[in-house]
């Protein structure tokens, strides 16, 4: 019998905001059944060529990526200021080239841009009332070995400091948008994301759609077709925040715009409780990729 064969082209590792080194990741991969492995972490391609080295120790395909942060209004400028806020807009880059010079580009430029809302957002929830300091954060980063600091450090410190009771209850009550102690950062334009991500011979996926915060079906159709105007490939359908009438709603929605369609669990170890290969992306997905690639 031919066991089914499955990937994970959607996980971050301690080069961004992941719990596990890049190295240990695709031991973890064979474990779970995985026979690709795609290495995305925010704004970086620091961990590949280590990630790169340890699948092949343990026979896994690997696939060398990226997760970009764009501006959502960028997308849908003219959107009725009435509506609810929009929400995120990553952009996952797969197959790209790790020492790409457009990306490490964008690497400095976000690292920047992180390294000067952080400090902000802790000053934030000092005017709060919360006795907290910035060089708290910057000590769990570097005890947890993380590359780049981010609004999951802040969340940890304040449950050390018993104001919260989980990351998401940080985000929904102090960090997250909308909340009291949020600042936006400077995002990318969608445009140069995807076009830093094809420099690099990548292809641009679309991730976790639901995340944008689109009202309707109608604004989401019209907010993916406008990014593959700008150049989109293709739409993760398979997220562990995408119930199976999201997956369903995605993939219609791939076929009827012809953009190719990824998957997977946006792994982030111990930070997340979604567990790696979660998604069970069939193996043809990687393969349907990879062969877009060239």
């Amino acid at each position: 019998m031919i066991l089914p064969m499955y990937c994970d082209l959607h996980t971050h590792s301690t080069a961004s905001d992941g719990a596990d080194p890049p190295e240990v990741l695709p031991r973890l991969a064979k474990e779970a059944g995985l026979s690709a492995l795609a290495l995305t972490d925010h704004d970086t391609t620091e961990g590949l060529q280590g990630c790169a080295k340890a699948c092949g120790k343990h026979g896994i395909a690997f696939v060398p990526g990226i997760e970009v942060s764009a501006d959502t209004h960028a997308v849908l400028p003219k959107r009725d200021p009435s509506l609810p806020q929009l929400g995120t807009l990553h952009i996952l880059g797969l197959f790209v080239r790790h020492d790409d010079p457009k990306l490490a580009d964008i690497h400095g430029r976000m690292k920047h841009a992180r390294d000067t809302r952080n400090p902000a957002i802790v000053e934030k929830l000092r005017e709060l009332g919360l006795r907290i300091e910035y060089r708290e954060v910057q000590a769990l980063a570097k005890e947890q070995g993380t590359h780049i600091i981010g609004r999951p450090h802040i969340a940890t410190v304040l449950i050390e400091k018993g104001y919260v009771k989980s990351v998401q209850d940080a985000f929904r009550k102090y960090i997250g948008q909308g909340a009291p102690a949020y600042v936006r950062r400077d995002r990318l334009d969608p445009v140069e994301a995807i076009d830093a991500i094809h420099h690099a011979g990548g292809l641009a996926i679309l991730a976790h759609a639901v995340q944008a915060r689109c009202v309707d079906d109608d604004e989401l159709e019209h907010f993916i077709a406008s990014l593959k105007r700008m150049g989109l490939d293709g739409i993760e359908t398979r997220h562990s925040d995408h119930p199976p009438e999201v997956v369903t709603k995605l993939t219609a929605l791939a076929e009827r715009l012809n953009l190719l369609t990824s998957g997977g669990s946006d792994y982030h170890g111990s930070r997340k409780a979604v567990a790696l290969g979660s998604q069970r992306v069939p193996m043809s997905v990687y393969e349907r990729l990879r062969e877009r690639t060239g």
